[in-house]
C-alpha cells in the first residue's frame, strides 16, 4: 500500500514503491554500503544506520528503500520524525504513513497493529534520535505483532532493541594529498565526486580541472568527506571562488550556511547540525565532548582520563561518558592493532573547541594535552629499546596527530618554545624510523625558534643532522653536527659530544669511510663512558660496521653486525635488529655468497615493511637489487632497482649521494642490461618504479612474481583477446574496473574478470605494470599492427 508522506516533505510520485521522499541530489559512493544494508536486511528485521548528523544516513536509507521495493509486496513506509517532539505523537506519524483510513470509535495504534501484522512491509523511521526511548519502545511493540515486517531506522544513536543490528555510516573517502593533482581522480573518491556533482548544479558549468582539483581535494579533506558539509559548501560557490572558499574554511561554521528554505531545520547550516547532537547530550557528555577536542587525529580511553577529567567529571566516569557519546555518533571506534581508539569528526572537534572557549577552559587543555604528549613521548625514549618497540611503534604512528599538535603549540606560543626541542630532539627513532619525510621541518624549526646554546638544543641539533644525513644533504648535516658539538664541549657535556660525534660520522660515511671510521670509534668511546641507552650504542655500532665495509674490513664488520644482532636478539628490540641483518647481507655480498645475501636482506626487509622505514625500505631495497644480480636473477634485480628508486624519491637522495654505494648500484645496473638488453631492462625497472610500495615489497620478498619474460621481452608475443586489449587500453588509460565497466557497458564483475585473466596472461600483479606493457607495445608495433 503506497504510504502518505509527512506534510511538506518533497515525495516522489513515481517512485514503484510508492510516494517515497524525493532525490533531490545524486547518490554518490556509497554503491558498496547500500549492497552490504540490502544483505543486512535480508538477514535482521531491524537494522539501524548510525552514524553522525549530515553523514549520509537519510540518503543510504531512501536508496535502499527504492531497491528493496519488489522484495515487499505491500509497500514500502517512510515516517520522518525529524519534527516529531512530542512523543505522544509518534505512533500518529506511523500511522498517517501507513495511510489508514479514519475508523471513527476504534484506537487508530490498534487498527495499524492489524495492518502492518498481516503485510510483508517496509518501514523506514528517519532520525530516531531525539525520541529514542518512545521508538524503541514503538519498534519493539510493532515487530512482536507483525512477522512480516522489517524495520530501517536512522538515529545518531542505536535504539537499544533486542535483535537489532547496527551499521555504522562513514564518510565518504577523501583522496590523500599525494592524489591530489592526479587526473581522474575524482572517479575513484565519491567525496571530490559529490563536490564535483553539486558544484555543477550551483555553477552551471562547472568542472574540475588541473587548475582547481587541488584545491577542491583540499576542500573535502578539510570537510571530511561529511556529504552535508560538501554540499553547504558547494552552495557557497554562487558567491564565493573555489580557492576563497578554502581559504576560509578555518571559519566553516560562519561559512557553511545553508540559504535553502526547504528540508528539515537542522540541515540548513551545518552547525544547526551540530548544535542538535549537542543539545541531546548530558551535561558530562557536553564537558566530555568539549574537552576532547583537545586531541587531534583521535585518542584512546587512557589519554581521555588524563587529559579530559577534572572538575564536574572524575576519571572513573569517562570511560561511560565516552560510551554515551559513541552511542549519540560524536564519537567514532576504530580499532587497530587491538587498540581501541575514538575519534571526533573535524567540524565536531571545532564545535567543542568553540564549546571549550566559551567553558574558559581551552587553554588549560591544551596545557594538559602537551604534558601527555611530552609524558608520550619520554616513556616512548626509555622504551623504545626493547620488546614493547612494535607495540611503541603503532602507538606513536596512531598519535603522530597529537605529536604534531604538541609541536605545533610549542612552536607557535612562546611561553612553551623551549619545550619544542627535547620534544622533537630526544627521540631521534621517531623521525627515522617513522616519520623520516617530515622530521626535518619540526627540528628546523625547533632549532631556530630557540637560538640559546643549551643541552636541549645541542641534542635536537644532533637529530636534525642525522635527519639531513639520511636524506642526502650532508653539508646541513655536517654544520648541525658541529654545532651540536661544540655546545656540548663549551657544556662540558660529554654524553651530548657522544651523540654530535655519532652524527658526524653518519654524515662522512656517505663520502669519507675512513673518516666516518675515525668519529664513529670516539663516539662509541664516548658512549661507554656514560649509561648510554641501547639505541644509541647499536645504531653507532651498524654505522660503523658500513664503514668498515667500505674501508675493505669485511671480517671488522661482521664482527658489529653479529654483536648487533646478538644484543638486539636478547633484549627483544626488531628496528636496529633488521639493520644487523642488512649489514650481515652486506658482508656476505661483499664475501660473493649472493644466495645468502639474498636471504638476509629479504629477512630486513620483512621486519622494515612493519616500522615502515622508508631510509631502512630503500637501502635495503638496493642491496638485495645487488644481490639478486650476483645470483643471476637480472629480471628480478631490475625490477628491485626501479622499485628502489621509487622508495628513494619519497624522502631523499638515492643512497645518500653516496659514490661507494651508487658504484654498487651502478654495477648491478650494468649486468643487468648486459644479461637483458637496454629495452627489457628498461621496462623492468619502470614496472618496478611504478608499483605501490605494497606491491615492490611483496615482490622483494617473493610473494608475487615478477613480470613474465616473455611479456618484457616482447610485447607482440602475449595475445590478448580483443576485449581484452580493449581492456588493457582503458586500464592504460587509469580507468577503474567499475569506469570500465561503464565504458563499455558491461557489469563491473566482467570487466574485473577481464582484468584479472590480462594479468594472468601477462604474468603480472598490478594494473600500473599492464599500463607500462601496453605503452610498450604501442612503441614496439607498428599503428596498421595494432589496428
Amino acid at each position: 500500500m503506497p504510504s502518505r508522506a509527512r506534510a511538506g516533505s518533497s515525495v516522489d510520485d513515481t517512485a514503484p514503491g510508492g510516494r517515497l521522499p524525493a532525490d533531490l541530489t545524486s547518490f554518490e559512493g556509497r554503491r558498496t554500503d547500500l549492497n552490504q544494508v540490502k544483505r543486512l536486511l535480508g538477514e535482521t528485521r531491524l537494522l539501524t544506520l548510525a552514524g553522525f548528523g549530515g553523514v549520509g544516513k537519510t540518503r543510504l536509507a531512501l536508496r535502499a528503500a527504492r531497491e528493496l521495493v519488489r522484495s515487499h509486496p505491500d509497500g514500502v513506509t517512510w515516517v520522518e520524525l525529524a519534527d516529531v517532539r512530542d512523543p505522544c505523537l509518534l505512533r500518529q506519524a506511523v500511522v498517517e504513513a501507513l495511510d489508514l483510513p479514519d475508523l471513527p470509535g476504534r484506537d487508530t495504534w490498534s487498527v495499524a497493529l492489524q495492518h502492518v501484522a498481516e503485510r510483508r512491509i517496509l518501514l523506514v523511521l528517519d532520525n530516531c534520535e531525539h525520541v529514542l526511548e518512545p521508538v524503541a519502545e514503538i519498534v519493539d511493540e510493532l515487530l512482536r505483532h507483525s512477522p512480516g515486517l522489517r524495520v530501517l531506522a536512522t538515529s545518531r544513536q542505536t535504539l537499544g532493541v533486542p535483535g537489532e543490528t547496527v551499521f555504522s555510516v562513514a564518510p565518504l573517502p577523501v583522496p590523500p594529498p599525494e592524489k591530489a593533482a592526479e587526473p581522474g581522480v575524482a572517479s575513484l573518491f565519491p567525496s571530490l565526486a559529490l563536490f564535483r556533482e553539486r558544484a555543477a548544479s550551483v555553477v552551471p558549468g562547472f568542472e574540475l580541472t588541473p587548475a582547481n582539483q587541488v584545491a577542491a581535494v583540499e576542500l573535502v579533506r578539510k570537510l571530511e568527506g561529511i556529504p552535508l558539509a560538501i554540499e553547504l559548501a558547494a552552495v557557497k560557490l554562487r558567491v564565493l571562488g573555489l580557492d576563497e572558499l578554502v581559504r576560509r574554511l578555518d571559519a566553516r561554521l560562519d561559512v557553511l550556511r545553508h540559504s535553502a528554505r526547504t528540508g528539515p531545520s537542522r540541515h540548513r547550516t551545518i552547525e544547526a547540525t551540530i548544535d542538535w547532537s549537542y543539545d541531546l547530550c548530558t551535561d558530562d557528555e557536553r564537558t566530555l565532548w568539549a574537552r576532547a577536542s583537545v586531541f587531534t587525529g583521535g585518542f584512546g580511553v587512557e589519554a581521555a582520563e588524563a587529559v579530559c577529567a577534572g572538575g564536574t567529571l572524575p576519571e572513573e566516569a569517562v570511560l561511560d561518558v565516552l560510551e554515551g557519546l559513541l552511542e549519540k555518533s560524536v564519537l567514532s571506534r576504530v580499532e587497530s592493532h587491538g587498540q581501541v581508539r575514538f575519534r571526533m569528526l573535524e567540524p565536531l572537534r571545532e564545535h567543542g573547541q568553540h564549546r571549550l572557549r566559551v567553558l574558559g577552559e581551552h587553554d588549560d587543555l591544551v596545557h594538559r594535552h602537551l604534558e601527555w604528549v611530552e609524558g608520550l613521548v619520554g616513556e616512548a625514549c626509555l622504551q623504545w629499546f626493547g620488546p614493547l618497540q612494535e607495540a611503541w611503534c603503532t602507538t606513536l604512528r596512531l598519535e603522530q596527530a597529537n605529536l604534531r599538535a604538541a609541536a605545533e603549540h610549542c612552536l607557535t606560543h612562546e611561553p612553551c618554545h623551549e619545550r619544542s626541542l627535547p620534544l622533537v630532539g630526544t627521540p631521534w627513532f621517531l623521525w627515522i624510523a617513522l616519520f623520516l619525510d617530515e622530521g626535518r621541518q619540526w627540528l628546523e624549526r625547533a632549532v631556530a625558534t630557540c637560538p640559546a646554546s643549551t643541552t636541549d638544543r645541542a641534542v635536537a641539533l644532533g637529530t636534525l643532522g642525522y635527519v639531513a644525513g639520511l636524506q642526502g644533504d650532508q653539508a646541513r648535516a655536517a654544520e648541525a653536527a658541529d654545532e651540536a658539538r661544540g655546545i656540548a664541549v663549551a657544556l662540558g657535556d660529554s654524553r651530548v659530544e657522544a651523540y654530535a660525534t655519532h652524527v658526524a660520522g653518519l654524515s662522512a660515511l656517505f663520502h669519507d669511510p675512513q673518516r666516518s671510521k675515525e668519529l664513529l670509534t670516539r663516539a662509541l668511546g664516548l658512549y661507554d663512558g656514560h649509561d648510554a641507552l641501547d639505541d644509541h650504542l647499536t645504531a653507532v655500532r651498524v654505522q660503523l660496521a658500513l664503514a668498515h665495509i667500505y674501508c675493505g674490513e669485511v671480517d671488522a664488520a661482521q664482527e658489529h653486525f653479529d654483536a648487533c644482532r646478538e644484543l638486539c636478539t636478547l633484549t627483544g628490540e626488531r628496528w636496529l635488529f633488521s639493520y644487523a641483518l642488512y649489514g650481515l647481507g652486506f658482508v656476505e655480498k661483499m664475501r660473493g655468497d649472493a644466495e645468502r645475501a639474498v636471504e638476509l636482506a629479504r629477512q630486513a626487509l620483512d621486519i622494515k615493511w612493519f616500522f615502515r622505514d622508508l631510509c631502512g625500505l630503500a637501502t635495503t631495497m638496493d642491496l638485495l637489487a645487488w644481490a639478486q644480480a650476483d645470483a643471476g636473477r637480472h629480471q628480478d634485480a631490475a625490477c628491485l632497482l626501479g622499485a628502489a628508486e621509487s622508495l628513494w624519491t619519497s624522502f631523499g637522495i638515492r643512497l645518500f649521494g653516496s659514490p661507494d654505494w651508487l658504484s654498487k648500484m651502478r654495477d648491478a645496473e650494468q649486468a643487468c642490461r648486459r644479461e637483458l638488453g637496454d629495452r627489457v631492462f628498461e621496462t623492468a625497472f619502470r614496472a618496478g618504479r611504478e608499483m605501490s610500495h605494497a606491491d615492490a615489497i611483496a615482490t622483494a620478498l617473493g610473494r608475487v612474481q615478477v613480470p613474465s619474460p616473455t611479456a618484457l621481452a616482447d610485447p607482440t608475443v602475449v595475445k590478448l583477446t580483443r576485449r581484452e586489449q580493449q581492456i588493457a587500453d582503458l586500464v592504460a588509460e587509469g580507468l577503474s574496473n567499475r569506469a570500465i565497466s561503464e565504458r563499455l557497458v558491461i557489469s563491473p564483475r566482467t570487466a574485473e574478470g577481464h582484468v584479472e585473466n590480462i594479468l594472468a596472461k601477462l604474468g603480472f600483479h598490478s594494473r600500473s605494470q599492464v599500463a607500462a606493457w601496453v605503452v610498450e607495445k604501442r612503441v614496439t608495433m607498428p599503428s596498421a599492427a595494432r589496428s
